[in-house]
């Protein structure tokens, strides 16, 4: 597990700080910059508040359900939950929490692909 999540950042930026960026980006690990679309941020900016944009951090993770008997996804977190749904045109979930499946990641991973990233857990 520790090889596939390499690329996770030490760090997640608030949305308003990496909006403030001349070139916004979170470290990884080893260093390594990872640089987020200035486009990509302005698009989920549009979605929340001034007040939500200060509370949430990037990249957002989308937790792999290796249990789970078909490919599926999960995305923890109210504001991180209402972002992926309007980016895969779903309406904002009643939780915490938001589900997705094969053609909701494509669809997530094509319209925001540098402000989302995977993590594996056991």
């Amino acid at each position: 597990m520790e090889s596939l999540n390499q690329h996770l950042p030490t760090q997640r930026r608030r949305l308003s700080e990496l909006l403030e960026m001349a070139e916004p980006q979170v470290e990884g690990r080893g260093g390594v910059a990872y640089h987020l679309d200035a486009e990509e941020l302005r698009e989920i900016a549009g979605w929340l508040t001034e007040g939500q944009r200060a509370l949430l951090r990037l990249p957002i993770l989308l937790i792999a359900e290796t249990a789970a008997e078909q490919s599926a996804w999960r995305v923890s977190g109210r504001l991180e939950s209402l972002v992926v749904a309007n980016a895969i045109g779903r309406p904002p979930p009643d939780g915490d929490e938001l589900r997705l499946y094969a053609p909701h990641l494509a669809e997530l991973r094509r319209r925001l692909p540098t402000t989302t990233t995977a993590l594996y857990l056991p």
